[in-house]
């Protein structure tokens, strides 16, 4: 599954830079609150991402990110892959759905999922912008009992 999941990011990071020669690229951060069946933890968040926008406003893109959260527990560490599929809502609103897969660590027992969510972006400048995502993943994991990982968070994001 892990392999399928990799391949499956690289597929989409070429396809999508080999079609879209007008792209735009950013690197993100985000404080979440995330919840991990039941338990209500800060997660913190940082990664890259590739969008593109058609001229009919809809846009798609991945984004990769690794987080961090410390649990009552133990220290939960991850890897994720997000596609985005949106539309540009108002003239600078953005709001889009979500897709993604998630690696984990709790307290040291491997975890995967896949998930999906929601999301809204508005620009703060010409380069910085603001979104707010939810996004709920079904972890399977070793060890420990499979686990709901559901996130709402604050994201900036710096454009280049």
């Amino acid at each position: 599954m892990k392999k399928v999941l990799c391949l499956a990011s690289i597929a989409a990071v070429l396809a999508l830079n080999s079609y879209a020669k007008d792209y735009g690229e950013y690197v993100h951060g985000s404080i979440s609150s995330a919840s991990v069946d039941g338990e209500h933890k800060a997660a913190y968040t940082i990664g890259y991402g590739i969008t593109k926008t058609l001229d009919n406003k809809v846009f798609f893109g991945v984004a990769f990110d690794g987080e961090y959260s410390n649990l009552s527990d133990g220290s939960l560490y991850g890897a994720g892959t997000d596609f985005k599929l949106g539309y540009n809502v108002w003239d600078k609103v953005n709001a889009y759905g979500i897709l993604g897969a998630k690696l984990q660590s709790v307290d040291g027992n491997a975890g995967y999922g896949l998930g999906y969510g929601l999301g809204v972006d508005y620009p703060i400048t010409r380069t910085i912008s603001a979104a707010v995502e939810y996004k709920n993943y079904n972890m399977n994991a070793s060890n420990i009992p499979d686990y709901d990982y559901k996130t709402l968070g604050l994201n900036l994001k710096y454009a280049f």
